[in-house]
Parts: structure tokens; C-alpha cells; sequence
């Protein structure tokens, strides 16, 4: 939709009044993006009544995903996402930003009773698109998505032979799904070759790239062992590390996912190098047994994370249900450590806490 510029100024500052009211007033969700423009990016999600959104045509419960935009010159943007208005909950959004390409991107899930699905929305050049990840197959639910822009150069030969260097941004996204499989599935985008369209978006199980076979059971593991996989840049490299539970083989993984850096030449229609330089190349980092000490995701506030460390060793924290604790325990060769804890209380919040242990965890 379009609102007069005085409008979408009203709209914004009360947007900006939602953010800054306490956590447990609010009915709806929100997530704020500042680019290295100035512009500040708001996505929000709930019912229209809850957004304050009164458009004709627009019931008051139905739920939409609303956008928002303030430049350093004032002027504000809004819309609409498309195809969001529903009467389905919307929830877990996410944003990020590809300076590279000037690209804006959206992510949450959608429940559609009994199925629930991915969506990724992409803002480029004034107009959004937005695309539903597929299940792998039957009546599927997907958890905790994360997704993640990183960034690979790669050299190919021009028409004339000569070397021509290429920066690619690439959009990984991770998520659990529930389905005939239980398992972590990666999403690949290469955001400036596809048309800036998350339909071209390439998904692969993660047991299958690498080798697991057989079935997955969960039996005996609580959900928080398994229900959140998770993206990490590998430094510099534009590698991607993803964090996962292998249901196939009981083995919680660390993998490394790149792709190829030499691309052939584009105007030879025999160039192999050419047609594989989207496929990704994975090597198993570290791996060990599940880890049988993390809780189940309702005896925590927020679920579990991981987060990789020098020697790609991973450490899993949480926190308490009640907000009291925050807990970690990491892999330590062929087991994890035991669980240890630290106090969140007048002393340590919960954010310092947490960057605690991503500073151990990152640095040894």
C-alpha cells in the first residue's frame, strides 16, 4: 500500500513508539535493520488491529507482514509484504541486508494448521518478492530458521579469454524440519545472478550432502538436542559453517559448505566448471555424539545456540526457562563437556551473559 509522505511519517513514529513500549505489551513481533545508508528498515507481524493497520478490504484479525523504511532525509516507505495478508500466525521474523547488492531480505514462518512454512521475501529495486520454502516431502513442520549473507570471489574467462574477477553475495538459510525425515535443510541463493527471486532458491538435506543414510529418530533425545541447527560465518573465507544434528547417524555436525571459485568460461557451452559453480562442495568439520545434557525447547527461554569456535568446536548454551541461567556445555573431542551455568541476575542480565559465553566460545 501508499500512504502520503505526513501519513507514513505517523505511521513510522508510532512504529517507533511499539519498539521502545516493554517486550510483554506488545501483540505482535518486530524486527529492526539500520543500512549503511542511515535508512532504519522495521518489519513487523500481527494481526491488522494489532499494527494498527485500517485499510478498507482488511479485516481487523486477519495478519499481514508489515514494512517500514525512514532514509536520513526523512522521507518514510511502507508496505505490505505480498501475499502475507492471511489468517495464518506469522512469527520468528528475521532481516538482513546485502550491501553488496543492495538487497534487502525477510524471513519467518508461517503455520498453516497442520503444516507450518518457510517464507523469504527480497527487496530489491523498489519492489518485493517473496517465495515459501518446500517441504521435502508429506505433512512437514519447520522450526527456528536462520539465514545468513556471506560473500566469495570467484575468477571466470570473458568472451576474449581474459580473467575477470567476481564478487557473489550468497544467501544460506538453515531450518528444522519435521516431515517422513526429521532433519536440518540448507537453502542456497546467489543473490546476483537469480534475478534477486527466492523461487530460485536450491535446497538440499543436510544428512544426504553429507552421507548419512537410513532413517531418523529422535527416541530418547529431548528437542533442544536437535531442533536448532545454525549458520556461522567460517571468517574471511566466505565459507559457510553449519551446525546440525544428524538424526540418521546420532552425530551432531559441524560442516563446512563453500563453492567453486573457478568458473570456466561462461560463453563455452562445454564448460563443466561453468555448470557446477553452484553446487556446493561440504567437508565434515568436527563431529560427535548428540548432546544428550541440552533441554527440552520449553524448559528454556529462547531454544538453544551454537556457537563455533577455533578448531570448529561448537558449544551449545541456553537459557532457563525462568531467565535465571544461562547454561553451556561444548564438545570436547569425542564428548561434551559438563553443563555449566552462569547467573543472570542484578549483576550479569542476560545479554551480558550471553556475550560471555560467545567470547569463550569463539576465542578458545
Amino acid at each position: 500500500m501508499t500512504l502520503r509522505t505526513g501519513l507514513r511519517r505517523l505511521v513510522f513514529a508510532a512504529a517507533l513508539a511499539f519498539a521502545l513500549a516493554p517486550e510483554a505489551a506488545r501483540a505482535y513481533e518486530e524486527k529492526s535493520l539500520l543500512t549503511s545508508d542511515g535508512t532504519l528498515h522495521v518489519l513487523r507481524t500481527g494481526t491488522a488491529v494489532d499494527l494498527g493497520v485500517t485499510d478498507a478490504g482488511i479485516s481487523a484479525q486477519q495478519t499481514l507482514v508489515e514494512w517500514t523504511a525512514r532514509g536520513q532525509d526523512g522521507a518514510v516507505s511502507m508496505a505490505i509484504l505480498p501475499d502475507t495478508l492471511s489468517y495464518m500466525n506469522k512469527r520468528g521474523l528475521a532481516l538482513s541486508y546485502d550491501e553488496e547488492t543492495a538487497t534487502l531480505l525477510a524471513l519467518w514462518t508461517e503455520d498453516v494448521a497442520p503444516f507450518s512454512q518457510i517464507h523469504v521475501a527480497v527487496l530489491h529495486g523498489g519492489a518485493w518478492t517473496n517465495s515459501m520454502l518446500l517441504p521435502s516431502a508429506g505433512i512437514s513442520r519447520a522450526y527456528n530458521p536462520e539465514m545468513l549473507i556471506t560473500h566469495r570471489v570467484a575468477t571466470y574467462l570473458d568472451e576474449n579469454s581474459q580473467p575477470v574477477t567476481k564478487t557473489s553475495s550468497i544467501l544460506s538459510i538453515v531450518w528444522w524440519e519435521q516431515a517422513t525425515q526429521q532433519q536440518a535443510r540448507f537453502a542456497v541463493l546467489f543473490l546476483d545472478e537469480t534475478n534477486f527471486d527466492p523461487t530460485a532458491l536450491t535446497i538440499y538435506d543436510m544428512p544426504t550432502l553429507v552421507g548419512s543414510t537410513g532413517d531418523s529418530t529422535s527416541v530418547g533425545l529431548t528437542t533442544g538436542a536437535y531442533m536448532y541447527p545454525s549458520l556461522q560465518a567460517d571468517g574471511l573465507s566466505g565459507s559457510v559453517l553449519v551446525a546440525f544434528a544428524d538424526l540418521r547417524d546420532q552425530k551432531f555436525k559441524v560442516v563446512r559448505v563453500d563453492f567453486p571459485t573457478d568458473w570456466g568460461q561462461p560463453s563455452d557451452p562445454n564448460s563443466v566448471n561453468w555448470k557446477r559453480r553452484h553446487i556446493p562442495i561440504v567437508g565434515v568439520s568436527t563431529e560427535g555424539p548428540v548432546a544428550h545434557s541440552t533441554p527440552d525447547v520449553a524448559d528454556t527461554r529462547d531454544g538453544v545456540r551454537t556457537t563455533i569456535g577455533q578448531g570448529y568446536r561448537p558449544t551449545l548454551s541456553w537459557a532457563d526457562a525462568d531467565g535465571s541461567n544461562l547454561r553451556y556445555t561444548r564438545l570436547n573431542g569425542s564428548d561434551w563437556a559438563p553443563v555449566r551455568s552462569i547467573a543472570i541476575d542484578s549483576t550479569t542480565t542476560a545479554d551480558q551473559a550471553a556475550a560471555l559465553v560467545s567470547a569463550m566460545a569463539t576465542r578458545d
